[in-house]
């Protein structure tokens, strides 16, 4: 122990009264402080220092002193007007100090002096909080306490005289902040690893990679990661957050990227993509070679402010082009770079610390990601309903708005296979414009488009609703028609080629005669197959062209049914 003499002359600063004290008080205040810019003092230097009036009251509450090589030592008083011990607890609202250190005097003596911080493992730390703190009996009288800080990080001491009751009490309530934190990143992460995998849209694969990266960010900033993950490794512990930090760069421009589908929206920025990322990627390895904590954490911490310039910077740009989905982007981009302006700005001590406003970047990538994992599922369901739309449209003749050849074959299968097992009649009628080719060749193509469209309409004027009709191709179409027989058939299309014949399709006000030819086909207990009922279809409608067209021709059926045929209703032209 080293005797010292101390003088009340010499405060700077009122002391704390611990009988009057709430359970909770922030003490920056009551600090008095003595920043050291050249080589560091020992704590006989420091408290001479004190002395001589060289601390400076920290009325106004600094808490940030920034990305500093300096040595901050600060002192305070605090004094116990009872007759009796007071058992408090320092606790620091911060997780990535190097050291801190602790001593006490009391009665002119120093009686006790603790060290804390990340150079120290975290199991041999005397007290087991996630943040740095340490618990002090006082004895009655005034104690001073001398604090020395310093950090390669940004050296942020937000300090609290709290009991070992009330950080028992805010941890709880942060257990509850930081499980519904990473929970709800949890979630979107796994959300997004299923979509990535079973999409293989690199967009989920990037944004993936890119919450991991700021989880595993906040894991180690927050002291989770010292805590829990890596309590004994301090190699581990003094780089985790600046190799996350970093990852969390690269995977966002990645994501940034590939979101805004540069490619597609802004080609030649996408043009030095991989020049970008083997850059950052150097640029990481360069900081770790070098092993220059505090100059890596400064270089990360710029490219971290430039990102929001970047991203919003590409956002305008690609929505200037027509991309639809930076909508959601620009403003979960702002909100994001808001908290995290929060955040930086109370870590540089511009504006008052505030817990709340300390936690802005942790709120505002929360929001950030959730808006941005809406837009990628709003985007999923775009895709969706757009491939829905092309496999609807994919299914139909663009010119009549019949069914075309793909899609007869799928609606009629089942049709066939339920009248195949309850042996029910089925027939087929395909039909074929006359001399169609004579048609465009010499009235141009729109006529014979508007005889296709004509006839498409009066087909589908003449059908049952459970008939399937398509064009066939061409200036082919064809009915399958379930539950009817070949007679009933033939009468149909008959009933068809009359009204065919009847349509007037116009060519320079001059009304122009169409007609068609038809062959009838109904199933036999030989088939096995519907395209064998569509040749045989096909063979009648050869035999009606061979036999002078505007006719309607049939394949005898070579086996009666035995079931009475059901006429086909009929629906009268308008």
């Amino acid at each position: 122990m080293v005797l010292l003499f101390f003088c009340s002359f010499y405060v700077t600063s009122k002391p704390i009264e611990l009988t009057d004290a709430v359970d909770e008080l922030f003490i920056n205040k009551q600090l008095a402080i003595l920043q050291v810019t050249s080589d560091d003092v020992s704590f006989e230097d420091a408290l001479n220092r004190y002395r001589q009036g060289e601390f400076s009251p920290n009325h106004e509450g600094k808490v940030s002193f920034g990305f500093t090589r300096d040595v901050i030592w600060t002192s305070v008083l605090i004094n116990n007007a009872s007759s009796i011990a007071i058992k408090k607890v320092f606790y620091l609202d911060s997780a990535w100090l190097d050291s801190a250190d602790f001593y006490f005097v009391h009665q002119h003596q120093l009686v006790a002096n603790l060290f804390t911080g990340d150079t120290l493992p975290f199991s041999l730390r005397r007290s087991q909080t996630r943040m740095i703190s340490e618990e002090y009996e006082f004895e009655p009288g005034l104690t001073q306490v001398l604090i020395r800080f310093e950090s390669k990080d940004p050296l942020l001491i937000p300090l609290y005289l709290t009991t070992a009751q009330t950080i028992q009490q805010n941890a709880e309530l942060n257990h509850y902040f930081y499980g519904f934190l990473y929970g709800a990143f949890f979630i979107l992460l796994v959300y997004n690893i299923v979509l990535a995998v079973s999409l293989k849209d690199s967009r989920y694969i990037y944004y993936s990679l890119y919450l991991l990266s700021f989880l595993s960010l906040n894991v180690a900033y927050t002291g989770h990661g010292f805590k829990v993950l890596w309590p004994e490794n301090l190699f581990v512990q003094r780089w985790a957050m600046i190799f996350f930090l970093y990852s969390y760069i690269i995977f966002g421009i990645a994501f940034c990227f590939e979101f805004l589908k540069l490619k597609t929206y802004l080609p030649r920025v996408y043009r030095f993509s991989q020049l970008i990322y083997a850059a950052l990627v150097l640029l990481m390895l360069a900081v770790f070679i070098n092993a220059d904590q505090l100059l890596a954490v400064n270089i990360g911490v710029g490219l971290t402010s430039c990102l929001v310039v970047i991203f919003i910077s590409l956002g305008l740009l690609a929505l200037k082009n027509g991309h639809a989905m930076v909508k959601f982007f620009i403003p979960a981009v702002f909100i994001g770079a808001g908290g995290a302006a929060f955040s930086a700005a109370t870590t540089w001590g511009i504006i008052p610390y505030n817990t709340f406003l300390f936690h802005g970047i942790e709120i505002g990538m929360l929001i950030e990601m959730s808006i941005l994992a809406l837009a990628l599922a709003f985007n999923l369901k775009e895709v969706d309903k757009a491939r829905i739309t092309a496999e609807v449209i994919a299914q139909y003749d663009h010119l009549t708005g019949l069914y075309n050849r793909r899609a007869f074959t799928i609606n009629a299968a089942p049709l066939w296979e339920l009248g195949v097992r309850e042996q029910t009649p089925l027939s087929m009628i395909l039909l074929d414009i006359d001399w169609f080719k004579t048609i465009n060749d010499k009235y141009g193509h729109a006529v014979g488009d508007s005889a296709l469209k004509a006839i498409a309409k009066t087909l589908q004027q003449h059908i049952r609703k459970s008939d399937v009709l398509a064009r066939w191709g061409g200036e082919e179409f064809i009915i399958f028609l379930p539950n009817t027989s070949q007679q009933a058939a033939i009468q149909l299309a008959n009933t068809i080629r009359e009204k065919i014949a009847s349509v007037a399709v116009f060519h320079d006000g001059e009304g122009l005669s169409v007609t068609a030819s038809f062959g009838v086909a109904e199933y036999h207990s030989q088939m096995n197959k519907l395209e064998e009922l569509i040749k045989l279809a096909d063979k009648a409608l050869y035999q009606a062209k061979n036999s002078g067209r505007n006719v309607v021709c049939d394949f005898p059926s070579p086996i009666t049914h035995p079931s009475q045929p059901q006429e086909i209703a009929q629906q009268d032209a308008v």
